[in-house]
């Protein structure tokens, strides 16, 4: 693996994971900035910020370093399957109908009483 596509997968996991760069920053205490130029691969990460992002996103540190699903570790909709393949399949529609199919999908949640987990730091 070379280092565009590490840098890559630093912010393929924080929007898995559902963060913008300015909770991540809040996390790791640095200012907003620093998160885009890790992401860029215009700045360096140490092992131990990279053991944060790591936990913080939910993923293992292998993760980071493979190409393999195999290392994927699961998100919190996809202990569901009912909301997993609902994601899936939203994000497999096409552009123009993705805003109106996930306004549906929150409206279904909503009266099943589903509740989404606390994302707040």
């Amino acid at each position: 693996m070379d280092k565009k596509t590490f840098y890559e997968k630093l912010k393929t996991a924080r929007i898995e994971a559902g963060y913008k760069q300015e909770h991540v920053a809040k996390h790791l205490n640095l200012p907003i900035s620093a998160i885009s130029v890790m992401e860029s691969g215009s700045r360096k990460i140490d092992v131990f910020e990279l053991k944060k992002l790591a936990d913080f996103y939910n993923k293992p540190i292998e993760w980071f370093f493979h190409e393999h699903k195999s290392f994927y570790k699961r998100r919190w909709y996809d202990l569901d399957p009912i909301l997993s393949e609902a994601i899936e399949l939203l994000r497999q529609a096409p552009s123009k109908l993705q805003r109106s199919a996930a306004y549906g999908i929150i409206g279904f949640l909503k009266q099943g009483g589903f509740v989404v987990p606390d994302r707040d730091l």
